[in-house]
């Protein structure tokens, strides 16, 4: 295991983590934005969730990985992954059912058989 990228990773999913947190409680607070602030919130605890577990196999001495800590850390990432993905592909359905909406409504417009 390289010491040094798992200590930058770890870094990195602390900092994004807690803007991601941050980020979602301010998006909850409106009404609009409760479910998304919510889901948001989640992803950045599961990020803070992968840093801790990350940090454990740094405290841990150089062979002495705990199989526990790795299988926790992964399964986070594993989570988060899934949830952004999962909100990926839903944002690309939302766009392409805006556009074949925008394009059906210019169409009658155009044709003057809806206006």
């Amino acid at each position: 295991m390289d010491r040094e990228k798992l200590q930058q990773l770890s870094t990195w999913m602390g900092f994004v983590g807690i803007i991601t947190i941050i980020g979602g409680i301010l998006t909850a607070v409106t009404i609009v934005g409760l479910i998304p602030g919510v889901i948001t919130t989640i992803l950045g605890v599961k990020l803070r969730n992968a840093k801790q577990y990350a940090d454990a196999m740094l405290a841990e001495h150089e062979g002495e990985t705990d199989s526990g800590s790795f299988n926790l850390f992964v399964d986070n990432l594993n989570t988060y992954f899934k949830i952004q993905g999962i909100l990926i592909i839903l944002s690309f359905v939302f766009v392409l059912i805006v556009i074949l909406v925008s394009l059906i409504a210019g169409f009658f417009a155009y044709t003057n058989r809806f206006f």
